[in-house]
């Protein structure tokens, strides 16, 4: 029998974890263990395909153990096809031992096209409370267009051709016909 902790096992073998037994599931902390959410949030939410493509550009699977025993988890992506430059967030869950703390990250990763990766922490009160992506979507060549919900607040950032990106916070009511996002708070500039 293999030695170490059951997370170390389980990355060593890249067995799957069920989802009952996951701490975050899809950007938001996972319901069997700690109750649901009650958030609405509006748009189409991540583009599963989206997501598998990242992951495979990436060299990676869309959610795995890493060695240190936390779930990292794909929740969004979004890719410019000629460059394969991707845009994701992503989660980083893990529950400390002998405690009932855990421990969670969500955030922006931009890979250029020569491969470099930057990385910021999400807008978030807590994330802990998790984010609900409502959309991230390529609106041009240069740059991303990511909108999520989190515990208090709804947040859109602008991805790509500026680093860190800026954001905004806007009304949790929002939409996007013919390429405009309709927003109900003024003066938003990114």
């Amino acid at each position: 029998m293999e030695q170490g902790p059951w997370w170390a096992r389980l990355a060593r073998k890249n067995d799957i974890v069920s989802e009952s037994e996951r701490i975050f599931l899809g950007g938001n902390r996972n319901p069997s263990k700690y109750g649901m959410s009650l958030r609405a949030f509006n748009g189409d939410g991540p583009d599963p395909e989206a997501i598998k493509l990242a992951a495979s550009i990436l060299g990676r699977e869309p959610f795995f153990v890493d060695k240190r025993g936390y779930e990292c988890e794909l929740i969004a992506a979004a890719i410019h096809s000629p460059t394969n430059r991707v845009v994701y967030i992503e989660s980083r869950a893990k529950k400390r031992l002998w405690s009932s703390i855990v421990d969670i990250t969500i955030k922006i990763h931009y890979v250029d096209t020569i491969g470099k990766s930057s990385a910021v922490d999400i807008e978030s009160y807590n994330p802990f409370f998790g984010c609900d992506v409502g959309m991230l979507e390529r609106i041009n060549d240069d740059v991303a267009l990511l909108i999520y919900n989190e515990k208090h607040w709804t947040f859109v950032y602008r991805i790509g051709d500026t680093w860190p990106p800026p954001f905004a916070k806007i009304d949790e009511r929002w939409s996007i016909k013919d390429g405009v996002c309709m927003l109900t708070r003024r003066n938003v500039t990114l």
